[in-house]
């Protein structure tokens, strides 16, 4: 059983450290695993008692849900989703009001800044931990990101004030995301996020139509994304856009209680 399990631990002076906590405990699920069993073994591995930088996390694919049972009854819940969205599927229809143009280097400043609206936000949600380096290393991605030979972020502005972002990784810079992907070749939706006080104005929406438009005509045939189960605007906005589920993350933070989940 040692190749269900691994564990790893993240540098909290990186970047990893924002979208995740430190100490990672991770059971491998494949088709036709025996769940139970292999939770009932995990749980004599597992270390870190009551320790908030811990956790515990299953990832199964979305439709498998005689997983559910099980991962209640283990104390887990569902917090991350996979999404995909194919080629041409539900375009949207972009607000006349916003203008949506690229990114330069010199907006450098304001990317950092919605990004880090957008980490504040799904916090509250258990999905991310803002750490205190968190600006200076999100600084640095989104440069990486500013400085490849394509357009790859693009700004939503209203009379002239940047209120939202979106980068998408091409895939040359997806690879990563590939044993989630049911399609080639296909493309990673990094970030979206807003100002808090134009949510709901339509500047998301905006973004992601021209995302999209992008992506198609390039003749990327997926695109993927994580995004949180519990934020309430999240689920609705994503599969009104097209995605669907395609993989969920069941996650137990800390890894180990004193106070254990729900007995079977």
């Amino acid at each position: 059983m040692a190749d269900d399990f691994s564990f790893t631990e993240t540098d909290p002076d990186s970047l990893g450290a924002t979208w995740g906590p430190l100490r990672l405990h991770r059971l491998n699920w494949r088709p036709g695993c025996d769940l139970p069993a292999l939770l009932d073994e995990w749980e004599t591995r597992l270390t870190g008692l009551d320790d908030p930088d811990t956790a515990a996390t299953v990832t199964v694919p979305s439709h498998e849900t005689s997983a559910a049972q099980p991962l209640i009854h283990h104390g887990f819940a569902p917090l991350t989703v996979v999404a995909e969205r194919l080629a041409g599927r539900c375009a949207v229809t972009r607000p006349p009001d916003v203008e949506v143009r690229a990114a330069t280097r010199a907006d450098l400043d304001v990317a950092v800044e919605l990004n880090l609206h957008t980490v504040r936000y799904d916090a509250a949600f258990g999905m991310v931990t803002e750490r205190p380096n968190a600006a200076a290393h999100l600084r640095s991605a989104l440069a990486d990101v500013l400085d490849r030979d394509h357009e790859a972020m693009w700004l939503a502005v209203y009379d002239g004030t940047p209120v939202g972002m979106i980068y998408v990784d091409l895939p040359q810079h997806a690879g990563w995301m590939e044993r989630f992907a049911s399609e080639q070749p296909f493309a990673y939706l990094g970030h979206l996020g807003v100002r808090p006080d134009v949510r709901g104005t339509g500047a998301g929406s905006a973004l992601v139509a021209h995302a999209h438009a992008v992506l198609d005509e390039a003749g990327v045939a997926a695109t993927l994304l994580h995004h949180a189960l519990p934020n309430p605007r999240s689920t609705p906005f994503w599969y009104s856009q097209g995605y669907r589920p395609r993989w969920t993350t069941w996650v137990r933070r800390p890894a180990l209680r004193s106070s254990p989940g729900v007995s079977p």
